[in-house]
């Protein structure tokens, strides 16, 4: 469900980005990944920031910093770099790492 949800704000940003940028205005998608919050630590057992997990203000600082650049965008580094690396697997390999990994955190959470 929340990858069909994503796949609508994408695309539904992507529609408006077109409909309106003749009139001047810019719709941006932005794209993050994990990001170091008190949320976080509850749902993905990450505590504290790291290379790939950046802090809420170095998440923000690169949000943005890429304002106005391209419809759709992954702005922290580290995110681009972790998408780049999982776009060349399968989606049935992605799938089931995601999958192992939601197990083991369910079993730590407990």
């Amino acid at each position: 469900m929340v990858k069909w949800t994503c796949r609508y704000i994408d695309q539904l940003s992507r529609c408006l980005y077109m409909e309106y940028k003749n009139l001047g205005i810019d719709v941006q998608c932005q794209v993050p990944l994990y990001v170091s919050t008190k949320m976080t630590s509850k749902v993905a057992l990450i505590e504290k920031s790291s290379l790939f997990v950046p802090s809420a203000e170095n998440y923000a600082g690169a949000a943005v910093r890429q304002i106005g650049y391209e419809a759709r965008c992954m702005p922290y580094w580290g995110h681009s770099v972790q998408w780049f690396f999982a776009s060349l697997l399968p989606e049935a390999v992605l799938d089931a790492w995601r999958l192992s990994i939601g197990i083991r955190r369910r079993g730590k959470a407990c």
